[in-house]
């Protein structure tokens, strides 16, 4: 069996955030809080559980999964697994490969998996997104636009998400014209999808990185497609709409960067055509910004003139502008759900398993959130707060 000589060593922190986010119900913002109060994330798991049941207030379960996160069975398996796989890097916010961007989200991976020849992504990107059922006009936009990127900043690196059309063409147009690419799955890196882009994920691995959140032999489920799409944006400067319906994923991407302060742009179609509805919108109600070169891009962005060394990729932290809550506020069941919505993105699945609501009770209070703007879906059953809560510091 090939050892992989990428994987982490024993005394990097990344081993313990990989072990630590295969809890259900604990995510990065816990982990962060908790690992400061503590002085590292290594001594976090060292804590007792009765100490993180008294102390901070985890309930006496998720102590005890904690407290044991790198003795079970998931975590010593995936372990396992990435020593086995060559070419896998592991990277955690604590990981100085872990790109500076994605840290300034406001939910970051817990964990990255990172394979490919780009080591980093430490040059400028720019992700392109749309319909996967797209148009020869969809087509002709994107690579046009790739190229004109390409012959401005050849050190430019494209970042999109493997899918079927404009994902598939800004990475195979990325490809063509030297430029690095990253893609970033939807499931493990052991599950390509779509698998007719088989052929194209090894192209990437040569001249770019697959990337993705999820444990490697985690299979590309629907819900976990919006929830890549923010690292897609995350890694980004800003995102490029070529093409899409109005109830098509990159609006969802098109929500996220705008939330994490990147720019959006979207190219204008047809008023009548249905596949152009989407980024029409994102241009009238002013959520994009009309391009229809790459001039308008670089120009907007005004960053590309200057070296790649001298690219101000330290994306500053800026205020979230959402409005403020007090959890003292709501109603105890309000108040369990967005208390678990403050860790990051949760399916409903998810919000279930660790409020313990009923079912019908927590559909009904997820929708008087979201009438009251507290709570937003971002489709496939999946919610984000809308809100910051204003939670006391020590």
């Amino acid at each position: 069996m090939t050892e992989n000589a990428l994987q982490p060593t024993d005394s990097d922190p990344a081993w313990s955030w990989l072990a630590l986010s295969l809890i259900s119900g604990i995510g990065y913002k816990k982990i962060r809080q908790l690992s400061e109060h503590l002085g590292s994330v290594q001594e976090l798991l060292k804590t007792p559980a009765e100490i993180l049941a008294s102390k901070f207030q985890l309930s006496s379960k998720l102590a005890g999964l904690v407290a044991k996160a790198t003795q079970t069975h998931s975590f010593l398996i995936e372990k396992r697994i990435i020593g086995e796989t060559p070419g896998i890097r592991l990277f955690c916010p604590d990981s100085s490969g872990y790109p500076l961007s994605l840290k300034q989200i406001s939910t970051p991976p817990s964990v990255l998996y990172w394979q490919g020849e780009l080591e980093n992504a430490e040059s400028p990107c720019l992700a392109f997104v749309g319909s996967r059922g797209c148009t020869a006009y969809g087509k002709q936009q994107t690579r046009r636009l790739v190229k004109e990127l390409a012959q401005a900043v050849p050190e430019m690196i494209i970042v999109s998400g493997l899918a079927k059309g404009i994902d598939t063409v800004a990475h195979e147009t990325a490809l063509e014209c030297g430029l690095k690419t990253i893609a970033v799955l939807a499931g493990g890196l052991q599950h390509i999808y779509p698998p007719e882009n088989k052929n194209l994920a090894a192209e990437i691995l040569k001249n770019g990185a697959l990337v993705s959140e999820f444990p490697l032999g985690v299979k590309p489920l629907a819900r976990n497609f919006p929830i890549r799409n923010r690292v897609i944006s995350g890694l980004s400067m800003g995102i490029v709409v070529t093409e899409a319906r109005k109830k098509s994923g990159a609006k969802i991407t098109a929500a996220f960067a705008l939330e994490q302060n990147r720019e959006v742009f979207a190219v204008p179609g047809r008023v009548d055509s249905s596949t152009s509805s989407g980024t029409n919108s994102l241009i009238a109600r002013q959520h994009a910004k009309l391009i229809c070169n790459a001039s308008d891009i670089l120009e907007e962005l005004s960053l590309f003139s200057t070296s790649a060394s001298q690219l101000p990729f330290n994306f500053e932290t800026t205020q979230s502008g959402l409005k403020k809550i007090d959890p003292d506020d709501l109603n105890e069941i309000q108040k369990k759900i967005i208390l678990v919505l403050n860790d990051g993105i949760e399916e409903i699945d998810a919000i279930h398993s660790q409020t313990a609501i009923e079912m019908n009770i927590l559909l009904a209070t997820l929708l008087e959130l979201e009438l009251a703007g507290k709570v937003e879906g971002i489709g496939g059953q999946i919610y984000r707060l809308a809100v910051e809560l204003d939670l006391p510091t020590n």
